[in-house]
């Protein structure tokens, strides 16, 4: 249906300042006739590669660097390629999907964090003395993987038509989140602090604890007060910081932070809290880094950045060792680890062990046998399972499955909140799509078991509330188990209301 301007009656609601629904800018009054919808969706094809062409002809241009210095190691060009993943990763986090936050600007950020400044860490660490691993290879086999996957699969935002109310939780909804958001996160915090040892899923809990409530506050009628909406969900992850993290586990932490901006970015229509990432982004890193160097692993983590450039440096030295011919293919055993990982080891003993843990026979055998993991970025994987064809292989795959949870978040986030069933995907992508910080560290089976731990939660969470619902037939909980994912609520008194008007 068309207003008399031309203009699609839903695009017009968003007129005259008011967020644009599919998660543009404000749109134009109506005597401009401009919009900015499409801006947001991605860049016309010619564009679009005329730019990827760009960033690999500057990519080929640092590969060149050293050309003309027969003695040097690859130091300058090395220096050059990790600038420039710091770039493009920043470019592409800042550019797609607009003011929101997608699964690929996640993956984009985390690539920049760990092969861009984990590079530039390293070859200043080398100084001019030759480390001794191939860091020239790597840093090339990263950057120009990462631009050709963003120019053949993630050119397009994928936002479908939306509402006006899109991931917007009426009252009742956003009780439910709030509500049981609360009880997770104070389940989570008493088990911490009753039981010595670390319980399995009791992070997972805490985390979705949180998100639950800041969707909850912020995509819920409370949302209009923002301040004390952001101030009491800010509250909430400083509880989960305070009582559940010990030290270890500081990409749970920016993880988290990071699915607390993705939910105050839907509705934006400035990136605001892209740049608060920006902003942040160097203080968090040497907050978190001072935490890692002044706690119990300062032995081995002096200056508390051990997280964040490890994995570069493994996946240089298993670049080595391929290229030495003793790097034996896996031929996807990791993968398959990686869809048992959920499993408690306690049901099953000689459970598989996830990449990390296969890793440290081969770069750190002194460590062998303990609950030591080592991190080699997602590319380590690929090539530990496939060599270097697993490098070519990964560009489409990752290209894909990145893709895929973007599509995912798009269509959660692009429909009201109206039920606990429709709040809850909108959560599960979210928890999706910053989890891609752990795929780019680690590789698939730290995906899964985090991911996927915290995605258990919420899924026992809504069958456990749905499951008391109907049994005590009280519609205060909000969920039943229906046939549709949008009938998880039901109006017990108005069914009774009207058994009883039928039998009159």
């Amino acid at each position: 249906m068309k207003a008399s301007t031309g203009v699609p009656v839903l695009e017009r609601a968003a007129y005259h300042g008011r967020p644009s629904p599919v998660g543009g800018g404000a749109v134009p009054n109506q005597s401009g006739v401009r919009r900015r919808v499409a801006s947001d969706h991605g860049l016309s094809g010619a564009r679009h590669t005329a730019i990827a062409l760009c960033w690999l002809g500057l990519g080929a241009v640092g590969l060149l660097i050293d050309l003309g210095t027969p003695d040097s190691w690859g130091q300058d060009a090395v220096l050059a390629l990790s600038l420039l993943s710091i770039a493009f990763g920043a470019w592409v986090f800042w550019h797609h999907g607009g003011p929101r936050i997608t699964a690929v600007g996640v993956y984009a950020l985390a690539s920049a964090v760990f092969v861009g400044f984990g590079c530039l860490y390293h070859v200043r660490q080398a100084a001019v003395t030759d480390p001794g691993l191939p860091f020239l290879s790597v840093a090339a086999t990263c950057y120009f993987g990462q631009v050709l996957t963003w120019m053949i699969f993630w050119r397009r935002w994928p936002a479908p038509r939306l509402v006006p109310d899109a991931a917007r939780a009426d009252g009742r909804t956003a009780g439910w989140a709030v509500r049981y958001g609360c009880v997770l996160l104070a389940l989570a915090v008493t088990i911490s602090l009753v039981v010595p040892q670390r319980l399995p899923l009791v992070d997972s809990a805490g985390f979705v604890g949180v998100l639950l409530v800041t969707v909850g506050l912020l995509r819920g009628p409370a949302g209009r007060w923002r301040a004390l909406s952001g101030a009491l969900a800010g509250l909430a992850f400083v509880v989960y910081f305070l009582y559940l993290f010990n030290g270890f586990g500081r990409i749970v932490i920016g993880s988290l932070a990071l699915a607390l901006l993705v939910v105050m970015a839907d509705g934006e229509h400035r990136r605001v809290m892209k740049s608060l990432v920006f902003l942040g982004a160097g203080p968090v890193l040497l907050f978190l880094a001072g935490l890692r160097a002044t706690g119990p692993s300062s032995a081995v983590d002096q200056d508390g950045f051990g997280s964040a450039v490890s994995p570069i440096y493994s996946f240089a030295e298993l670049v080595r060792l391929d290229a030495a011919g003793l790097l034996a293919p896996a031929w996807g055993q990791t993968f398959l680890n990686s869809a048992v990982a959920l499993i408690p080891r306690a049901l099953w003993p000689d459970k598989p062990v996830g990449f990390g843990a296969d890793l440290v026979p081969l770069l750190r055998p002194d460590l062998a046998g303990t609950e030591h993991s080592s991190a080699a970025l997602w590319q380590g994987e690929w090539l530990y399972n496939f060599g270097l064809w697993g490098l070519a292989l990964m560009i489409p795959v990752a290209g894909l499955v990145v893709r895929a949870v973007d599509r995912l978040y798009a269509r959660a986030a692009s429909r009201p909140l109206t039920t606990p069933a429709r709040l809850s995907a909108y959560v599960a992508s979210v928890l999706a799509a910053v989890g891609m910080f752990d795929l780019v560290w680690v590789g698939s089976f730290t995906y899964v078991a985090r991911t996927g731990g915290r995605l258990l939660v919420l899924a026992a969470l809504v069958l456990a509330v749905g499951w008391v619902v109907r049994r005590l037939g009280d519609p205060a909980g909000g969920v039943v188990a229906g046939s549709g994912g949008d009938r998880w609520r039901v109006d017990q008194p108005q069914r009774s209301a009207g058994r009883h008007r039928s039998n009159r």
